[in-house]
This record gives structure tokens, C-alpha cells and sequence, in this order.
């Protein structure tokens, strides 16, 4: 059904609020930061003008939009969803205090006394964005979807989207009910629930190493039909070779020291099917946006991203090296890039 004049401009009204809304949270977590955001003014690379952003900020809109009138998903008008979310405003602000703490000092091993017990890998066991007991715990899966739409003002659900675009093509010749799709660190199932409510029939699995975000995931799809939960890294992943049709990682990559992001990528490869698609869905890299490139020389200072400028520099198509790269696509300051799995081996002499 095709999308109408009032849809439309419901839509750009409930994104113009989004982004007023979010964009304020964000200001809130700048002002009570505002020592360390002077590394801004420091980048090697010159940071973009509000303009700038602004306009890219409209692109992405226009384009998002552009898929509901394509009929790739239904418009985003849900207004009680968008209120129920908006309730972590009071548990976000709280936590502004002591993530600026962390900012300061440079505190970013307090989680590792919270995984004292835990399995887990070190390089997982980091405050990153200087939040609160990192990844492991459920007050910090509370209010993780919150601070990175504060960080994005309110842009991150229309990034997201874009990483369902190859998804949609990818399903128009085949049967959603004999599908499978894996989301490697899916966190709190923000995008397996929308992808959910666009294929319900699909088969989605949630794989992630924190058991708080899974517990989250699992709340968030206990009504999804075909949906599977897995606690484990994106580097040893306990599936068997070729069981998926479709891979995505969704801002991920970035957090990941770069071995593990190199075995990572050889488990991605194996656990897809011939003919099956990856979609990586994270950071711009240098180069991609280079208006950009400023925020990418800071970002890894203000918020603890230990790995995140490596990754900046990372030939992606090198890293899958198994995978085909099909395409990128730019969507604000993430990256969407499209590998495909061949469907018979190259020959070898």
C-alpha cells in the first residue's frame, strides 16, 4: 500500500521530534562533559559544521523515507512504542553524572569487578562509552538503546533501518518461513524486533556475549514466532558451517580488538550458506564521509572506543576476505556494507 501525504508528514514531525528530543539528552551529557569535549576543537582532521551535519541528518530522512514509499517497511508512526522508550530519560540522566566521572579520570575497568565471576573475555570487560558496568548488567541493558539515540540525536533507528534494505532484496525471491538470519551482538533486539514486525515469518536467531542485553532481547521478541537466543561470542560461535542464510552485525565491529575482529569475520564466513549475504552495519571509516573524519579522530576519547580507530582504518574487504563485497552504502555515520558468501568455492591449483 502506498505510503499517503499525511503518513509522510507524520513521519518528518515524528523525526523532527526525535531529534529535538534526543538532541537535548545529548546537549544535557555535552554540557556536564564539556572538559572533555574539548578534544573536539583538537582533531587532527576538522570536525563539521552544524550545517553539515544537519543536511546529512536531511539526507538520511529523505532516504528513509524513500524506502516506505519503495514499500520496504511500513512508515515509523508508532507513538506509544516511541513514549514507552522515552521513559529512560530519568535513568539516563542519572547515570550522566557518573559516566562524566569516568570521562575525567579515564575509568574505564570498573566492569571488570562486575565480571569477576564471569567467563568472559577481557576485552569485553570495559566500561566502553565510559557507561556503567559496560555490558553487564541489566541497568545498563535498561537504558544502552536510550544513550545511543542521545549520542545520535535520535538518528540511530533510521541507521538501523538502512541495514535492512539488503535484507528486503534479499527475500523478495525467497521464502521468509525457510530463512534464517543471524544477528551477531544483537544487544537488546532492537533490530530484530523491527525486522520482526516486517517478516514475521523469518527465522531470527539473537546471538550476543552478555547475558543482561540477551535477557533484554529475549523480553523484547517473547512474542516473535521462530526467534532463538544464544549467549556467545561473535568469535567461537556454536552454530554449525553453512546453517545461515543471512548475517548482520550492527555496530559491533568497531568494539572488537583486532584479532578477535579478524576471527570473527573467518566465523561469519563459515557459518554461512552458499549464496548467503552478510550485512555489516557500523562506523564510517576515513574517507567514507571525509567532512566526517574529524568526529572520528575524537570519538574514540570521549566515549572509550579502545579498538575504534583501528577499525576507522580497516579494509573491510580484506577483513572478509572469504565473503564477496557487493556494496556500501552511507547512512549518516554508519556504514552499510554488503558481502555475499559464493556459491561454490573458488577452484584452487
Amino acid at each position: 500500500m502506498a505510503a499517503s501525504r499525511t503518513q509522510q508528514l507524520a513521519f518528518a514531525g515524528l523525526q523532527t521530534a526525535r531529534v529535538a528530543f534526543y538532541g537535548v539528552h545529548y546537549l544535557a551529557a555535552r554540557l556536564a562533559a564539556r572538559d572533555s569535549f574539548a578534544v573536539i576543537g583538537k582533531t587532527e582532521h576538522p570536525v563539521p559544521s552544524l550545517a553539515a551535519m544537519a543536511r546529512a541528518m536531511t539526507e538520511l530522512f529523505a532516504q528513509d523515507w524513500k524506502n516506505v514509499e519503495a514499500g520496504l517497511y511500513p512508515a515509523p508512526l508508532n507513538i506509544l512504542k516511541e513514549a514507552r522508550r522515552a521513559m529512560a530519560s530519568i535513568d539516563y540522566l542519572r547515570d550522566i553524572p557518573k559516566v562524566v566521572n569516568r570521562q575525567k579520570r579515564h575509568g574505564h575497568s570498573e566492569a571488570r569487578v562486575k565480571a569477576a565471576n564471569e567467563k568472559l573475555p577481557r576485552y569485553f570487560q570495559q566500561n566502553f562509552h565510559y557507561q556503567t558496568d559496560g555490558y553487564l548488567s541489566e541497568d545498563s541493558a535498561k537504558i544502552y538503546d536510550f544513550q545511543v539515540e542521545a549520542l545520535f540525536a535520535g538518528t540511530a533507528e533510521a541507521m538501523r533501518r538502512r541495514a535492512y534494505v539488503p535484507i528486503a532484496k534479499y527475500l523478495e525471491s525467497r521464502d521468509a518461513s525457510k530463512t534464517t538470519l543471524l544477528d551477531i551482538g544483537a544487544g537488546t533486539g532492537r533490530f530484530l524486533s523491527f525486522v520482526k514486525s516486517v517478516q514475521p515469518d523469518l527465522n531470527v536467531t539473537a546471538l550476543d556475549l552478555s547475558a543482561p542485553y540477551l535477557a533484554r532481547a529475549k523480553r523484547a521478541l517473547r512474542r516473535a514466532k521462530g526467534a532463538k537466543f544464544v549467549e556467545a561470542p561473535a568469535e567461537d560461535m556454536p552454530l554449525k558451517d553453512a546453517s545461515v542464510d543471512i548475517a548482520v552485525s550492527i555496530y559491533l565491529f568497531h568494539e572488537l580488538p583486532p584479532k578477535v575482529r579478524a576471527a570473527a569475520a573467518k566465523e561469519i564466513a563459515r557459518v554461512l550458506k552458499p549464496g548467503g549475504l552478510f550485512i555489516l552495519a557500523d562506523t564510517i571509516q576515513y574517507g567514507d564521509a571525509p567532512e566526517f573524519d574529524g568526529l572520528i579522530d575524537a570519538f574514540p576519547e570521549l566515549l572509550h572506543e579502545p579498538y575504534y580507530k583501528t577499525y576507522a582504518q580497516t579494509d573491510l574487504a580484506k577483513l572478509f576476505g572469504g565473503l564477496k563485497h557487493a556494496s556500501d552504502d552511507i547512512a549518516y555515520l554508519t556504514k552499510i556494507s554488503v558481502f555475499e558468501k559464493p556459491k561454490r568455492a573458488a577452484k584452487t591449483r
